[in-house]
């Protein structure tokens, strides 16, 4: 999305933001044998608006809470998993509205789900 990076320190700070900015979430997860690459890892970036979260205590806070939430695996064998979606306040607790899909790489996806979930506090 973007390479410009914003600092958010806290729960309320965030709300604040999210009056005039949307907050969305992207990760992925890439197999362990790829087109350009040896070896799964992990990775999860928040967005607000244009901007991507840099890396608080607060930001990595979220990102566990998100992966104990949908979960987001740690690595895979065989698939590259990605997935968004879009965070909205609500009840004073974060919702996500999201989406992933599973992929071997050079076929179809062949595992999705959506759904939608409190999950921040």
């Amino acid at each position: 999305m973007s390479d410009k990076v914003i600092e958010v320190e806290s729960f309320e700070k965030l709300k604040h933001k999210m009056k005039t900015m949307e907050f969305s979430v992207q990760w992925m997860v890439t197999s362990d044998i790829g087109p350009d690459w040896i070896g799964s890892s992990r990775t999860i970036d928040f967005y607000l608006g244009d901007f991507i979260l840099s890396e608080t205590e607060f930001c990595k806070k979220l990102k566990d809470r998100l992966i104990e939430s949908i979960p987001i695996p740690n690595e895979s064998k065989d698939h590259v998993i990605t997935g968004n979606g879009d965070i909205i306040l609500k009840e004073n607790q974060f919702e996500i509205c999201y989406d992933w899909d599973a992929t071997i790489p050079y076929q179809n996806p062949g595992k999705s789900k959506e759904g939608r979930i409190l999950f921040f506090p």
